[in-house]
């Protein structure tokens, strides 16, 4: 019966904490760990700051229709000299005089399909930075619910790793004392120390990725949590109402924000194509002249002030090299046909994920209840071998590759639950339906009243009072 207690202490597949785990205290929990993840996240923000540019940017195109309207002062002094003349009217000599212009000019296009093209464009870059700032957030949370479980995994396994370095230890004391009786031999001895060798290196292993989740929960977080709150003894696995891939793959492309950033993507590239195009269309524009002029008179005449005012439409038709800058909708063409490869090419990843993300989440739960049922069985055949090997009738490698198999089982379980966790929150972020919803139906599986982990927990200090898995 004590060999059972040790080997039912790796019973929290689940995320079981324990007493031992630290002190109890309010722990920070994935509903808050997520605020803190998108409050202030440099990507959001990022994302935020090009929103901005591209309402800017879509100013700066409907500036582009509106009138044009400048004033030029224009000051004058001029010397001149006439040394010979055969006009009796000009004085030979020399002059200074001084002249002054000012012309006031309005230029309003009346059309200019390139500049009416670059309003469109902007407008589709505008709704396309939008929808990336949707994309952003969905990414910045997921991401924070994988740092968060991760850790929790992470946590788990380093547990798991020193109970089963503790029972190896059991296990050594064990045969030793056997062997002073005469009962085990040395290659026994060797077995059980070489096994526990194997151990001590996991648990380091296991410590350092730990510390490693740590580290990478406070990098997507942007603060170090104090504390979170570790799984519930009872989970009942989150699921979906519609399990089929063509439902979620229409839907993912209504909602996903990637997806719609990839249409506004191509429309934007299309409407810059149309611009470029409309480089070479005639344009039509209404110009009007205001010119004052103060003329300080000349060597050839007398001085004057006039005042003219010209009103006047222009009608612009490029023949060849509109503008100077060649056809540049010869190299737009290519940009519209790459934004949509990469729209078809993400489409099939979509798809792809989608249909994989389904599957599992729907085999998992069996799987799991497979695992955990496997679990059980292996701590009878535990028991059972460990009896028959002090009746003499099994040895002790026996003992241990049972022991070995029973953590292996566990070690699959976990990470089974971790990874339906994980598909649950993938499926809703790649089909941009990711939020708090779904955030609280993860964090409805937690128990903020169970002992907490800190990124400075001493798994050593684990505690062997725990309840056997439990799946719903």
């Amino acid at each position: 019966m004590m060999l059972k207690n040790k080997i039912l202490v790796s019973a929290f597949v689940l995320g079981i904490s324990a007493s031992g785990f630290s002190d109890k205290a309010i722990a920070e929990d994935l509903s808050t760990v997520y605020q803190m993840a998108i409050t202030g996240n440099p990507n959001i923000s990022l994302a935020e700051e090009q929103v901005s540019e591209g309402v800017a940017r879509q100013t700066n195109a409907f500036m582009g229709y509106l009138p044009e309207v400048s004033a030029t002062f224009d000051r004058e002094w001029v010397k001149q000299r006439i040394d010979r003349s055969d006009n009796t009217v000009f004085a030979l000599g020399k002059g200074n005089f001084d002249n002054r212009r000012r012309t006031f000019q309005l230029q309003q296009h009346i059309f200019n399909f390139e500049t009416i093209m670059n309003i469109v464009s902007s407008d589709m870059g505008r709704m396309r930075l939008k929808e990336s700032l949707e994309t952003a957030k969905q990414d910045v949370g997921y991401q924070a619910i994988e740092a968060y479980l991760s850790t929790l995994a992470a946590a788990d396994d380093a547990r798991l790793a020193r109970i089963e370095h503790a029972s190896m230890a059991e296990r050594q004391v064990d045969v030793s004392a056997r062997q002073k009786q005469g009962l085990a031999t040395s290659y026994e001895a060797d077995l059980v120390e070489a096994r526990l060798a194997e151990t001590d290196a996991r648990v380091v292993a296991t410590r350092t990725s730990y510390q490693r989740s740590f580290a990478q929960l406070q990098r997507r977080v942007g603060n170090l949590p104090a504390s979170l709150a570790t799984l519930a003894r009872d989970v009942a696995l989150p699921k979906l109402d519609d399990i089929n891939v063509d439902d979620w793959l229409d839907a993912a492309l209504k909602t996903s924000p990637r997806v719609r950033a990839m249409d506004y993507s191509i429309d934007e590239r299309r409407a810059a194509l149309a611009a470029d195009v409309g480089q070479a269309m005639p344009t039509f524009d209404f110009i009007f002249t205001d010119t004052r002029l103060d003329s300080g008179g000349s060597l050839f005449g007398g001085g004057s002030l006039t005042h003219e005012g010209v009103a006047m439409l222009r009608l612009n038709v490029p023949l060849f090299n509109p503008g100077g800058r060649g056809y540049e909708a010869l190299e737009t063409r290519s940009q519209v046909d790459q934004a949509r490869y990469q729209r078809a090419i993400y489409l099939r990843e979509l798809r792809e994920t989608v249909s994989g993300t389904i599957t599992e989440l729907v085999n998992g739960p069996d799987r799991i209840k497979a695992l955990v049922k496997g679990v059980q069985t292996h701590r009878r055949i535990v028991d059972a071998v460990k009896i028959k090997f002090d009746a003499g009738q099994s040895t002790v490698l026996d003992v241990l590759d049972e022991d070995e198999d029973l953590f292996a089982m566990e070690r699959q379980a976990l990470a089974a639950i971790y990874s339906h966790l994980l598909n649950y929150a993938l499926i809703h972020q790649v089909t941009g339906t990711l939020g708090q919803e779904q955030v609280t139906s993860i964090n409805q599986l937690l128990d903020p009243t169970l002992p907490m982990i800190t990124a400075g927990t001493d798994f050593s200090q684990y505690g062997h009072d725990t309840m056997p898995i439990s799946v719903q």
